[in-house]
């Protein structure tokens, strides 16, 4: 949609209209990646109910405790909080039988 209204602006619009647009277009992905969170979780199961959950950024960095909530756990998406941070997971996120187990933990952990 974006780009179909850039390529308006430029095809028939002024060019510091086109411009202008561009720049707002860059910003936007931009902070879009900016926002983007990447890593893998893990949990460690603690007993027979309890557990932790341990974030690790990026490959081959050190893995460190985490504070996990779910803020939304429907079918097809996952809303986390990890330390705060407001992190979605989507089918595509991982395979599907890790979801699963992801979704069987939070459900146990409330």
């Amino acid at each position: 949609m974006s780009l179909a209204l850039l390529a308006l602006l430029i095809g028939h619009g002024s060019a510091w209209l086109a411009g202008l647009g561009l720049a707002w277009l860059l910003l936007v992905a931009w902070r879009l990646e900016q926002g983007h969170a990447c890593g893998e979780l893990r949990i460690v199961p603690e007993g027979k109910v309890g557990c932790r959950w341990h974030w690790r950024p990026e490959p081959g960095e050190e893995r460190h405790d985490v504070a996990l909530r779910c803020h939304y756990l429907g079918p097809w998406l996952i809303a986390l909080e990890i330390d705060g941070r407001r992190l979605w997971l989507w089918p595509d996120s991982s395979s599907r039988e890790s979801l699963r187990q992801l979704r069987h933990w939070l459900v146990q952990s409330v």
